[in-house]
């Protein structure tokens, strides 16, 4: 007999027996499966029956989402912020670049109208921070997720050659950076209550990583600490918040060709540091190995979706394109 069955958990579940005189009920599933059948234990016997999953559109979660994407003038930031918005998302793009961000506000204008906002931030300020959440709110009439994307990169200096003026400004925007937002959109987050407004986790926040987050020579001492620690700040938020359903993930980032972190080689590095980090990795194929922005983008779309965010709350996720190799 072939029996169908909506997927456990979902509404309606029916029961559809060969023969319509006969009640099943299955009490428990054996360990064979291969979709869309499984062998159930039911009140018949071993029965075969088919699953008929309710297939959510992962996509739709983000429709009328508001969402703030840092460092989005530009690279993976605006390619994160453009997904979103393609998906129905609202969206705040933010820069400290005020000509960055208002080129791409003028390049979705009119095909985003009435979802896109820009505002100039700085990410080691406080005050800029906590205006960019309001600013948010104020436009958009609440924040549900925070990107923090927003970071610079240092000129692969050890610690012994590392000015402190470097170790400041790259961990002020790479990790302290992160952490002022992380604040301020758990607060907002938490005056909001327990339901977003789209269906999605009532707050998610995606801090952007790197291989630098759990290697130790993928760059300079500087960028190395801000992005280890920025792994911290994202399993402390998860384990500290998720019981109020408020979700912290992190993606950590192999190379990219199209950054602007790239804009640091051309002013110069420490070529000992970059020589010793070369050589710890595989070959950089530009064009091969190098991510696509766009599918981290896409990534960042799927970790919306509640039953996503609730799953993976806390994980810190290698996305690099398996360089260097696992």
């Amino acid at each position: 007999m072939l029996h169908t069955y909506n997927l456990p958990g979902e509404p309606n579940p029916r029961t559809e027996p060969a023969d319509t005189n006969t009640e099943l009920r299955a009490e428990s599933m054996v360990v064979v499966f291969i979709p869309p059948t499984a062998w159930a234990n039911t009140s018949k016997g071993l029965t075969r029956v088919r699953f008929r999953p309710q297939i959510r559109n992962r996509i739709r979660c983000s429709q009328g989402c508001p969402v703030i994407v840092t460092g989005s003038g530009g690279g993976l930031g605006k390619s994160i912020a453009e997904a979103y918005l393609a998906a129905g998302a609202n969206v705040v793009i933010s820069d400290i670049n005020q000509s960055r961000i208002d080129a791409v506000a003028a390049e979705y204008r009119d095909t985003y109208a009435g979802r896109l906002h820009a505002i100039a931030v700085d990410v080691t300020s406080e005050a800029s921070v906590a205006a960019l959440v309001q600013g948010a709110v104020d436009r958009f009439g609440r924040l549900d997720v925070l990107v923090n994307n927003a970071g610079v990169m240092d000129k692969f200096d050890p610690a012994g050659e590392c000015a402190k003026d470097t170790w400041d400004s790259v961990l002020a925007v790479n990790l302290t950076g992160p952490f002022l937002a992380t604040k301020a959109a758990v607060n907002q987050f938490l005056a909001q209550g327990a339901t977003s407004a789209s269906g999605g986790p009532p707050g998610l926040i995606i801090n952007i990583g790197s291989n630098a987050s759990f290697r130790g020579l993928c760059s300079g001492v500087a960028y190395t600490a801000s992005k280890h620690g920025l792994m911290a700040v994202t399993k402390n938020t998860a384990g500290f918040y998720g019981d109020k359903g408020i979700y912290s993930i992190a993606l950590l980032l192999g190379g990219m060709d199209t950054t602007n972190i790239m804009d640091a080689f051309a002013t110069g590095v420490n070529q000992e540091g970059m020589m010793k980090t070369v050589t710890a990795q595989p070959e950089y194929k530009r064009g091969e190995t190098g991510l696509d922005p766009a599918a981290v983008a896409k990534y960042c779309i799927f970790l919306t979706d509640k039953d996503i965010a609730s799953s993976a709350n806390g994980s810190c996720i290698t996305f690099n394109k398996n360089w260097p190799y696992a």
